[in-house]
């Protein structure tokens, strides 16, 4: 070793350097292998999904869109396109509105449901939302689908509390049911309604 000389043992330190260089170098090669698996195993359906249930469902959509059905009556169809990857849908019976108890002018249609995460459908396209009726009672036309909002906080019912507001959106009668389309969801309730003819 002392043959070397001063450029020897630089040459040796040099060396060394290059060879923890090389170990660390190989860390994230190493990493890449299971993370494209990662990202494959979270990418959803290609195809479309079809999921139905009692009180509440959920079903992972992916790009092909799909629909979730309650057997009380309301189904929400998600366009193909509305999802990139991955995304879990729930469609469940919500507590029930009183908006609409008190308004002689509309009557509630079926049950108060909600249908989560908040979603925009591309452009082009809709959310389809329906609930089964093969006609329209006599004395009520013209229905319609409320679907709450946030309208911003509550002031003196808690920090988390939020204040929200209904908003209405025509409905057509077809092939049995009530369907409205909707360029996006908001997350919270929905509940479809019936006009009174005989107020109006």
């Amino acid at each position: 070793m002392k043959s070397l000389g001063v450029n020897g043992k630089c040459l040796f330190l040099s060396l060394a350097v290059l060879g923890c260089g090389g170990s660390q170098a190989a860390a994230p090669a190493a990493s890449t292998p299971h993370e494209l698996r990662s990202e494959h195993s979270e990418s959803g359906p290609v195809g479309p999904v079809s999921k139905r249930g009692s009180g509440s469902v959920t079903a992972k959509v992916g790009t092909g869109g799909g629909s979730l059905e309650l057997s009380e009556g309301p189904r929400v169809t998600i366009p193909p396109g509305a999802v990139h990857g991955a995304l879990d849908f729930v469609l469940k019976i919500a507590p029930k509105t009183t908006v609409f108890l008190n308004n002689e002018s509309e009557r509630a249609l079926g049950p108060t449901f909600s249908f989560s995460p908040p979603a925009e459908a591309p452009d082009g396209s809709t959310f389809e939302v329906s609930f089964p009726l093969a006609s329209l009672p006599s004395g009520w036309g013209d229905p319609s689908i409320a679907f709450e909002y946030e309208e911003g906080t509550a002031i003196g019912y808690g920090e988390d509390s939020t204040r929200t507001k209904w908003q209405h959106e025509r409905a057509t009668l077809s092939g049995g049911r009530v369907v409205a389309k909707l360029p996006h969801m908001t997350g919270l309730r929905l509940q479809f309604v019936l006009t009174n003819l005989e107020v109006q």
